[in-house]
């Protein structure tokens, strides 16, 4: 389900502007699947709302990292890049930084 942007709050939007690989990591060990979805699906509503220009390249990182490299991967797959860019909202703004960031080099030349 997609929630507007509205249907948060700030402090869970800044819980989710907050979050990097580290906190993927850490949500992953614990097995704290809710956590993990509330901060994705707010970050997805940022970017959905045009808001993108406030997720930054550590925040597409939370997204990209257990969605590629923490679930269990079964042979014939999609790609890592395919499935990230699967799982972003396919409506968003024109020239929305969030998107520019995810599917262009910067992303891609950042370390893991």
């Amino acid at each position: 389900m997609h929630l507007a942007i509205n249907d948060y709050n700030q402090n869970q939007i800044k819980s989710a502007l907050a979050a990097n690989i580290q906190t993927a990591i850490g949500l992953w060990e614990a097995k704290d699947w809710q956590t993990y979805r509330s901060m994705r699906d707010v970050l997805l509503a940022l970017i959905r709302s045009g808001r993108g220009d406030e997720v930054g390249i550590e925040q597409m990182q939370f997204i990209y990292f257990i969605g590629t490299h923490l679930r269990r991967r079964f042979p014939g797959q999609m790609p890592d890049w395919r499935a990230f860019t699967a799982e972003l909202p396919a409506s968003r703004p024109a020239g929305d930084k969030a998107w520019q960031i995810a599917t262009e080099g910067a992303f891609w030349s950042e370390t893991l």
